[in-house]
């Protein structure tokens, strides 16, 4: 029997699934990526390890030195924009963490919440290859829950458009590939 829509969660035994609505949406992109033999040859990933911008292949994500890799893009802010950066302390992994949107910041605060052992922001950009030519996506953090690598994307519902749709459709192709959960952090279930 299914849980009731404003069932109370207990704190101890709590999942990001039962705090977020996903988006699932997107049914049909897969068939726009070109996925062919090769597709985890040809798609590449890029991390910034250390001072450097280093490419792989998706196919070998699994040599990457994940825990020492940066951002790749800042987390600034100036007067006047219409996003808000900033860092979040979280004490499971003892380190601050960058946002750039407050919908960010509140996954953050629940990832913190949850016990994620490592969180990394920005952490690599994708590049791939789709029907209308190549694009690329930078996910906004890869965490480590329960031991699992979780790949994560944050859009507000009604602000994914059909190019945000494509980019969430390959990424979640990379996370499978790598054996990765992947979500799409769409907004949060009202709380009773």
């Amino acid at each position: 029997m299914g849980e009731a829509p404003n069932a109370k969660i207990p704190s101890d035994s709590s999942h990001l699934e039962q705090l977020v609505t996903a988006y699932d949406g997107g049914a049909g992109l897969r068939d726009r990526l070109l996925l062919g033999d090769n597709w985890s040859r040809r798609w590449s990933s890029t991390w910034r390890v250390g001072a450097d911008e280093v490419c792989w292949p998706v196919r070998d994500m699994a040599q990457v030195p994940m825990l020492s890799s940066r951002p790749m893009r800042g987390f600034t802010w100036r007067a006047k924009q219409r996003h808000r950066p900033g860092l979040e302390v979280m004490t499971s992994t003892g380190r601050t963490h960058g946002f750039e949107s407050l919908e960010e910041m509140r996954l953050l605060v629940a990832l913190d919440f949850l016990g994620a052992s490592e969180v990394l922001s920005q952490p690599f950009r994708l590049d791939f290859e789709h029907a209308g030519g190549s694009s690329w996506h930078i996910p906004d953090f890869l965490a480590v829950i329960d031991g699992g690598m979780w790949l994560l994307d944050v859009r507000p519902m009604e602000l994914v458009k059909d190019e945000d749709a494509l980019k969430f459709a390959a990424a979640r192709e990379v996370a499978a590939a790598c054996g990765w959960r992947y979500s799409v952090i769409a907004g949060w279930r009202p709380l009773a």
